[in-house]
C-alpha cells in the first residue's frame, strides 16, 4: 500500500527573504507518518512538507519539501499520477491567500509623485518603503482536485476551526467531506489543542465520527480507518 502525507504549512512569498506563512508546524503530519511507517501494510509514503515542518522518522517515507501552495499543487499531483495512489492523508494547512503583487498606499490611490517613486523592484524590496500594500488573491482549493486526479484513492481531508460549537466543528467538517468526495474528515478545534492533548473527531461519511484525545491517538485511529477502507475496496 502506498499513502501520501501532507503536513506542515504553506509559505507565500513576498520577495526573496519574505514570506506570508502560518503557525503550523506539522506535528500531527509527523505523528500519522510515523504510525503509517510502522505498519507492515505499507510499503511508501511519500510525505509532502512545509520548509519548517518537524519531520518523521522511517525508512519508508520519502521527502518532497514545498514551498507555496502552487508548489504543493504541483507536487501533490504529480504524485497521485505517478505511483498509484492508495491513501492520501491532506494534513497541510494551506494557505488560503497568495501574494498577487506589492505596492503603495499613494501608488494604489494614484497620489504618488513621479520624481520620488518607491522602487518595488529587485530581489528584495526596500525597508525604507512607507505604507507597503501586500495585494493577495485566493489560493485554489488543492484538496477539491484530488480525487479528480486519483478517483480510488482513499482520502482523509482536515478542518481546523477555533472556539466553535462542536455541533458546528461537525457541520462544517462533514460538508468539507461531501464537497470533495473525501472518505474520512479529521475535524478539530485549536481551542482543544495544547502541549499534551489534541481533541480530535473523525468524521465518517455516515456522519458519525472517532472521538481522538492526542496526536498518537489520531494518527492510529487514521491508520486503522483507511485500512479498513482500503482492505473493503479490494
Amino acid at each position: 500500500m502506498k499513502a501520501v502525507i501532507t503536513a506542515g504549512g504553506t509559505s507565500e512569498r513576498i520577495d526573496d527573504v519574505r514570506t506570508i506563512t502560518n503557525s503550523s508546524t506539522g506535528s500531527l503530519g509527523k505523528a500519522i507518518a510515523e504510525a503509517f511507517n510502522a505498519c507492515e501494510s505499507i510499503d511508501r509514503i511519500y510525505y509532502i512538507h512545509g520548509l519548517r515542518a518537524v519531520l518523521p522518522e522511517g525508512e519508508k517515507i520519502e521527502f518532497i519539501p514545498i514551498e507555496g501552495v502552487m508548489d504543493l499543487q504541483e507536487n501533490l499531483t504529480r504524485t497521485l499520477k505517478d505511483n498509484d495512489i492508495d491513501v492520501c492523508i491532506h494534513a497541510m494547512a494551506v494557505s488560503d491567500y497568495m501574494v498577487h503583487r506589492v505596492t503603495t498606499l499613494d501608488k494604489l490611490l494614484g497620489k504618488e509623485d513621479p520624481e520620488n517613486a518607491q522602487d518595488l523592484s529587485g530581489n528584495k524590496i526596500s525597508s525604507d518603503i512607507d505604507d507597503l500594500i501586500i495585494h493577495m488573491k485566493r489560493s485554489p482549493k488543492v484538496i477539491s482536485g484530488i480525487k479528480a486526479t486519483s478517483p480510488g484513492t482513499v482520502l482523509v481531508g482536515f478542518k481546523l476551526l477555533s472556539g466553535v460549537p462542536h455541533e458546528e466543528l461537525i457541520d462544517v467538517g462533514y460538508r468539507l467531506l461531501q464537497k470533495n468526495d473525501c472518505d474520512f474528515v479529521m475535524a478539530n478545534d485549536l481551542k482543544e489543542i495544547g502541549k499534551d492533548y489534541h481533541k480530535g473527531y473523525l468524521i465518517h461519511r455516515d456522519k458519525s465520527y472517532d472521538r481522538m484525545n492526542t496526536n498518537e491517538e489520531i494518527a492510529q485511529t487514521i491508520l486503522e480507518r483507511v485500512c479498513e477502507t482500503v482492505d473493503d475496496g479490494r
